[in-house]
């Protein structure tokens, strides 16, 4: 690779670690503090689908926004302000009442940092040749060492889950600057045009296996350190769990060109949907902290692999002058409608199934998944928003 993609590569780099610092600490531990405020599972549940309901709508907004000035930059800056400000009121409130205006307006704006974020690098990665996976992997390092940190630093849950991410996304907004705008602005763009892209088979066959393997990573992301402290464990078993599953994460990332080659991302994606299958299989097995450790290095493929040949799958499709609104339509129907309706689920059925069985659901749920994405056609042709797929 050649230098000035490297060189080039720290803006993007140092804005993607600093902002899944944050994620690093607030999706394993926030809903253990929520618990700790004396609120059950279920309204554990409906703080945590704010922000993918929120994704149902507001990413395709900002994304316009995006496309249409070719500032995605400064629609980070605003991003990363807002956010901040939000989780400051999400840090003071106590109780359910106060808490769900506090993570609605903070799901407004966190909910479209990563298509922004995946936009830029895309054509960052047009300009220099870069790869996207190497670029996105930072965002995996700084999750595995904030995760990994604090969770061997804190002996229990307290305010620390709210003071250290907001210090964190706090410094997004000076940050934010350094980032370089390289897509020409399509003033003339509808705000309907990105939705014109779901006319195409192929992309309503990934948004529909996305949302689905989503929907079975809820009870994990949402209910998995209550588990882990329903069994007698310590909050160290949340933070392990978490950073050996991104040392896998980063690992895929990093060598993804090198394994897949020129494998079609719809059979990666397959792939990956069926070793989650073996994962939460897993997990509705074990009880101990040695056997979740051991299942942990299948989040390679949960995320990694998952999220890259995604990304994959819509760079071939997508025109480059919607990267954006490809991106957030992908975040909605993705982490929106799949987080909207797999946080709702996990909550209620925590209480009611228990995590065991919570997790054998989620098995099941990511084999349909891996049908639904070998629909999609086996040699890719660009979408166009003006002629049906």
């Amino acid at each position: 690779m050649s230098p000035r993609p490297v060189a080039s590569r720290l803006p993007l780099a140092g804005f993607y670690f600093l902002y899944f610092a944050a994620v690093g600490i607030v999706l394993p531990f926030l809903p253990a503090w929520f618990k700790s405020l004396s609120l059950s599972a279920t309204q554990v549940g409906l703080l945590l689908c704010l922000s993918p309901l929120a994704s149902l709508l507001v990413p395709p907004m900002w994304g316009h926004l995006a496309d249409r000035t070719g500032r995605a930059s400064r629609v980070l800056t605003v991003l990363a302000l807002g956010a901040a400000l939000a989780f400051a009121l999400v840090g003071r409130a106590r109780t359910f009442d106060t808490l769900v205006p506090a993570m609605a307006l903070y799901a407004c704006f966190v909910c479209a940092f990563t298509p922004l974020m995946d936009s830029l690098t895309l054509h960052h990665v047009a300009r220099t040749g870069d790869s996207f996976a190497h670029v996105r992997l930072f965002g995996s390092v700084g999750f595995i060492a904030s995760t990994v940190l604090f969770g061997w630093l804190v002996t229990g849950v307290n305010e620390w889950v709210v003071l250290v991410p907001l210090a964190l996304l706090s410094a997004l907004v000076p940050w934010s600057f350094t980032l370089r705008d390289t897509a020409a602005p399509s003033r003339g763009l509808s705000p309907l045009a990105g939705l014109a892209l779901l006319r195409h088979p192929d992309l309503r066959w990934l948004l529909a296996a996305t949302s689905l393997h989503w929907m079975a990573c809820a009870p994990f992301h949402g209910t998995f350190s209550i588990h882990v402290m329903s069994l007698g464990l310590t909050p160290a078993v949340v933070g392990t769990v978490a950073g050996i599953g991104v040392i896998a994460e980063v690992a895929v990332m990093a060598f993804y060109s090198r394994v897949a080659g020129d494998t079609a991302p719809r059979v990666v994606l397959a792939v990956a949907f069926v070793a989650s299958a073996v994962r939460w299989g897993g997990m509705a097995l074990v009880s101990s902290a040695e056997g979740m450790v051991l299942i942990a290095p299948l989040h390679g493929m949960t995320f990694g692999a998952f999220y890259v040949a995604s990304v994959a799958f819509l760079s071939r499709r997508v025109p480059p002058e919607l990267r954006a609104s490809g991106q957030a339509l992908f975040a909605a129907f993705t982490f929106g409608l799949g987080g909207l309706v797999g946080y709702l689920s996990s909550g209620v059925g925590y209480d009611w199934l228990g995590g065991h069985r919570l997790f054998a659901v989620a098995c099941v749920v990511e084999l349909v998944a891996a049908g639904l994405v070998l629909r999609a056609s086996a040699v890719p042709a660009p979408l166009s928003t003006t002629s049906p797929g």
